[in-house]
């Protein structure tokens, strides 16, 4: 059997030999060095050695030992006078033996010291004076004890003479308080018709009036008094500051020679001290600055700082977060957040809405068209209104969201047309929430298509009713039927197959079913019982809105409730302005329009988004007030967003600018036109070419939009509308590139080509030839020259050529010159014989092949 040494076998147990040597002697194995082998009885007398002081396997342990650790700090006053602190760490180790059942306690012997030997004399004296100490002792604590109980009866005599001397003084102080009143009182009467002089000497909030014919005394705080005083005024001040400059409820405002008491009617003194940290409910609103968050949670602002700079944010005091953050912030500093309500003038608005107080009388129904594209809906709209709308669109598609109210004879119905191009989904999404009732539009010989699906979306995430009409049924391949069972795949079950759902075979060539679908709005409309108050302010929602060269802004407003009249002063989402002039769609003025009628509005301040709600209100300055206030959140927000920036937001704009752009400038003659163009545009970007819209607006090319385009290098995109003569010229001069459309469909492919035109063509390879070796010259000063035969193709001067030797590529280069006997060529067919060289390589051998090929670029499409 192996035999290890004692090295060997310290080094198994990870400790060191001298440990081991020490243990084994304590076990019985002495005479043993790091180098001698140790056999299996050392071993094992070793292993009982140590079960014998620490315990059998299997046995319970009878010690345990324990330590603990306790660290304090204490404060002490340094060399320069300044407080520092220390602090101390005591350690403490306890071991504890169990016994067995009937064994004795161990009796802890005294420790063995050996004792100097002492004289009786010195013994004596040690008596003596132990003695005398414990008689001194005695002496003392009877006289301590005597002390105590005189004081105990000094103490009670005295107590019972104050106890008498306080109810006198209470009483006294109560007709002392009464008396004060009355002089006051009657002190506030006189001053009414005292001089101005006299006004000087009356008392103030902290000091009383002085009686009549008597000097004001100076009034003086002493000690502790005035230091009362002063803490209070502090804390008020502190107080006020957090919650607004107000005092809390909780404070009062002493009198001179009084006493503070609190507001329960507690104790005299100071306010009781909070027990922890204070948690406070910060109220947060839209944007708030650093500044203001750190005074609102009484905190330092560097603290704030340091906090955000852990959350990975590098921020000034001045800088403007917005409420998630400063949410996030509030809750990470221990303190409870809120949303703050908004403490802006739209909560006036509230005050100026009647409309629930006036009576609620039957209204139009809105009804809104939908469907895909070029399914007849304008041409359906035109037949009911009999006009010829359609035609004078662009293209034959409806690029706006057009408003009609039509009188028939059995009511009046206001319609919306919207655009059936899948570029306008917030069109329709608009006219999806404004309206009552959905007619969709299907043509009978096309069926459902993508835009149709998004329809019936549209409709069912407003839970509005929908009635199918089912157009150009006169076409001799129209299918109502396939129309009804796609539509019963999307959710749209008909009336006759068990659904609720009205449709309505109708032709807008022809007028055929016209009747019908209007008897069928109607009647869903009665259904519905539609109401809306008449005489009261007016509510509404823009339906469109546009830049008119010699209107300025005109907006297109659809009113839900109330009168709209003219001279009206209207608030639409951040604008503001008088109704000046007041249109119908055919474009005569009218007065007033009533609920659920669409009208064109003139005098607005500025051009309102698409879908904002529109509200009538009695004072022309509130509504400025709101409408700035508003355009003042919504830059602080937009700010807020953009300073948030963070380093993985950094990566991501490296990585875009490596990306090759096409910058656009667009403008619209609508608010909806570039909001969907610029959709249209923004989703053509792929990973290596993006879209960048740098502007996009209502309204006419201006000489601004050249020079944006000028410092952007863009391109100006005008939908429906065209430069001025000063834009004209300046892009003219400057080189600026000026499109112009009106089809939405060519603005889209256009942009679509240019980007195609910037990405990185495709590289292909094409094998023109193949190429033998069959003999190999050396010439002096020439290099090495292959005799080849060309086996397959043809080879041609300039080509790349790559060496096969054995069907492996050797060599990968270029043709450095082709002959044919002893005239360079151009190139060698099929069939042929020819003699080669190859730039910068020699090592040709005979039975190689040379594989021509060349590189051709393709160009790649979107």
């Amino acid at each position: 059997m192996a035999q290890t040494t004692i090295e060997q076998f310290a080094t198994e147990l990870k400790m060191p030999a001298g440990i081991l040597l020490e243990q084994l002697g304590k076990a019985g194995v002495d005479g043993k060095k790091e180098g001698d082998k140790l056999s299996e009885h050392d071993k094992t007398k070793l292993l009982e050695y140590l079960q014998k002081q620490h315990g059998a396997a299997g046995e319970p342990k009878k010690k345990i030992t324990l330590t603990r650790k306790q660290t304090t700090e204490i404060k002490a006053a340094g060399s320069t006078g300044k407080a520092r602190t220390i602090q101390v760490e005591v350690r403490k180790k306890r071991v504890f033996v169990k016994r067995d059942e009937g064994e004795a306690p161990p009796v802890e012997e005294a420790p063995k010291v050996v004792a100097p030997v002492i004289t009786a004399e010195e013994l004596a004296a040690r008596e003596a004076e132990e003695k005398k100490g414990r008689e001194l002792a005695a002496r003392q604590q009877e006289d301590l004890q005597k002390k105590q109980e005189q004081a105990v009866k000094r103490k009670t005599k005295k107590e019972r003479e104050a106890e008498e001397a306080a109810a006198k003084a209470a009483e006294e102080a109560a007709a002392a308080e009464a008396a004060k009143a009355a002089e006051a009182a009657k002190a506030a009467e006189t001053a009414k018709a005292a001089t101005p002089a006299a006004k000087a000497t009356e008392g103030t909030l902290h000091r009383p009036a002085a009686k009549p014919g008597e000097k004001p005394k100076p009034v003086r705080k002493s000690g502790s008094g005035f230091q009362e005083e002063a803490a209070r005024r502090r804390a008020l001040k502190l107080r006020g500051d957090v919650t607004g400059g107000t005092a809390a409820a909780g404070w009062r405002q002493p009198k001179v020679g009084h006493r503070r008491h609190d507001e329960e009617g507690g104790a005299e003194g100071a306010a009781p001290a909070q027990a922890g940290p204070q948690v406070r409910e910060v109220s947060i609103p839209e944007t708030i600055t650093v500044a203001d968050l750190a005074h609102k949670m009484s905190v330092k602002a560097a603290e704030l700082i340091k906090v955000l700079m852990k959350l990975g944010q590098m921020v000034t005091i001045n800088q403007v977060l917005d409420q998630e953050t400063a949410m996030i912030l509030v809750e990470e500093m221990g303190h409870k957040a809120k949303p703050a309500k908004l403490d802006d003038p739209d909560a006036l608005l509230a005050e100026s809405e009647s409309t629930a107080a006036a009576e609620a009388l039957p209204r139009p129904p809105v009804v809104t068209v939908m469907g895909h594209v070029d399914h007849g809906k304008t041409s359906l709209l035109d037949m009911i209104r009999r006009t010829r709308v359609a035609s004078g669109e662009a293209g034959g598609i409806t690029q706006h969201i057009g408003a009609y109210h039509v009188e028939t004879a059995k009511g009046v119905i206001t319609f919306l047309d919207t655009p059936g191009h899948e570029a306008f989904t917030a069109m329709r999404a608009r006219g999806a929430k404004v309206t009552d009732i959905v007619v969709l539009v299907v043509a009978a010989d096309d069926g459902v298509m993508p835009q149709t699906k998004e329809a019936v979306a549209h409709a069912k995430a407003g839970n509005v009713p929908i009635v199918v009409a089912m157009n150009k049924i006169d076409k001799p391949e129209a299918n109502p039927e396939r129309v009804k069972q796609e539509l019963v795949a999307e959710g749209v079950i008909p009336e006759e197959y068990g659904g609720e759902v009205q449709f309505i075979p109708v032709s807008a060539k022809t007028g055929a079913g016209i009747d019908t679908l209007l008897d069928a709005i109607l009647l869903q409309a009665e259904v519905l019982e539609l109401k809306a108050p008449k005489d009261s302010p007016a509510r509404g929602i823009v339906i469109e809105s546009r830049l008119d060269k010699g209107k300025g802004p005109v907006a297109t407003v659809l009113v839900n409730s109330g009168t709209l009249k003219r001279g009206d002063i209207l608030l639409a989402g951040a604008v503001f302005g008088r109704v000046r002039a007041m249109t119908d769609e055919n474009g005569k003025n009218v007065t007033t329009a009533g609920p659920a009628i669409p009208v064109e509005i003139q005098g607005l301040s500025d051009v309102p988004l698409a879908g904002e709600d529109v509200m009538v209100l009695g004072d022309e300055r509130k509504a400025r007030e709101i409408a700035l206030f508003r355009q003042g959140k919504f830059r602080d927000v937009k700010l807020a967003r953009q300073q948030a920036a963070k380093l993985e937001n950094m990566f991501d704009q490296m990585a875009e600018d490596a990306v090759k752009s096409l910058a656009l400038i667009v403008k619209a003659d609508v608010q909806g036109s570039y909001e969907a163009l610029s959709q249209a545009l923004t989703k053509l970007s792929t990973a290596e070419v993006k879209v960048n819209i740098v502007h996009a607006a209502v309204g006419g090319i201006t000489e601004s939009d050249i020079n944006l385009a000028l410092a952007s290098k863009a391109v100006v995109i005008g939908f429906n509308v065209r430069a001025d003569v000063a834009a004209r010229k300046l892009a003219e001069n400057s080189g600026v590139d000026i499109r112009y459309y009106n089809i939405i469909y060519d603005a889209v492919d256009e942009v679509k080509a240019a980007l195609s035109g910037m990405l990185t063509p495709e590289k292909k390879e094409t094998q023109t030839g193949l190429v033998e070796v069959r003999e190999v010259y050396k010439i002096s000063k020439v290099g090495t020259v292959a005799g080849c035969y060309v086996q397959d193709g043809v080879i041609k001067r300039g080509s790349r050529v790559r060496v096969l030797r054995d069907n492996v590529v050797v060599h990968d280069g270029e043709l450095d010159s082709l002959k044919r006997f002893k005239d360079d060529v151009r190139e060698v067919k099929g069939g042929f014989e020819c003699g080669l060289s190859i730039k910068n390589w020699n090592d040709v051998k005979q039975g190689d092949q040379l594989e021509a090929y060349e590189i051709v670029e393709v160009s790649r499409t979107l």
